[in-house]
């Protein structure tokens, strides 16, 4: 059994050829044997270190959501380790932005990293009322100057984002040369098109498919919209928006608590800027 493993891919072939060679990481019973390992063992939590299985709490099988340590799950936890891999965020003149602010992610960042800031969406003055202590950002719009962040962590947020083209061409912007923009996104990994759900007219919200929600800590009740859910056409826009290479990065750690219920992986995006 694979226990940890860590590959960037271009393309989907990229993706078709993996799965012929390695057929073992898209077998769906290797995150059952690996929640056994971390029952036992506990993980390694890429910020504080070991966390024992005592505090290691998993609330179903869905592991990509549910392996919980120090309230991270195992796909922020993979953001991480891209993270650790891409800046040094010890540096205090290290910047680094997260499209979130309220979450369990967003406050261990905002413990371990000097240079970390974070916002959330709140277009209303009801909103900015609700969370007085929290930055409003728009990711299409962020007030930041160009060239300003050496990272941009980005997760589960795109596939909320009206105009995705413009949300990726504002993440280039705001990251200096060579500066990474990391995330998750759920992921249409069978096709290349993006999948679209919903889009935004002058007229309002032209719903495509069945609506689809998401949760949203600052509008628990609401949740968020989603408009797509991005196919492997993500890396060619990223390029297009000014990243000079865009990459889907498949990540699978035993060791940090960090695989998947229908693949033995993860898998998230990392970009860098030209």
């Amino acid at each position: 059994m694979i226990t940890e493993f860590d590959a960037c891919l271009d393309s989907q072939g990229d993706w078709k050829s993996l799965h012929r060679q390695l057929p073992a990481l898209f077998a769906a019973d290797t995150g059952a044997a690996l929640r056994r390992h971390i029952e036992v063992r506990g993980l390694h939590d890429p910020l504080s270190g070991h966390v024992t299985a005592d505090r290691v709490r998993i609330d179903g099988d869905n592991y990509r959501e549910s392996l919980i340590a120090h309230g991270i799950n195992a796909r922020q936890r993979a953001v991480l380790l891209s993270l650790q891999d891409s800046v040094d965020y010890s540096d205090e003149r290290c910047r680094i932005y997260a499209s979130e602010a309220v979450s369990p992610l967003a406050r261990r960042l905002q413990e371990y990293v000097p240079g970390f800031s974070g916002s959330e969406y709140l277009p209303t003055d009801e909103d900015r009322r609700e969370h007085p202590e929290v930055e409003h950002q728009d990711v299409l719009a962020l007030s930041f100057s160009d060239a300003s962040h050496d990272a941009y962590i980005s997760c589960d947020v795109l596939e909320h984002i009206p105009d995705l083209d413009g949300a990726l061409r504002e993440a280039a912007r705001i990251l200096k040369p060579g500066g990474a923009f990391i995330g998750t996104v759920p992921f249409a990994a069978g096709q290349y098109d993006t999948v679209v759900k919903a889009r935004l007219t002058q007229d309002g919200i032209e719903y495509l498919q069945e609506p689809e929600y998401h949760g949203n800590p600052t509008r628990p009740q609401e949740g968020s919209l989603v408009f797509q859910i991005p196919g492997w056409d993500l890396l060619d826009r990223m390029r297009d928006a000014g990243f000079a290479s865009a990459r889907i990065r498949l990540c699978l750690s035993r060791r940090h608590g960090v695989f998947g219920t229908h693949t033995a992986f993860l898998s998230g995006f990392i970009a860098t800027k030209s």
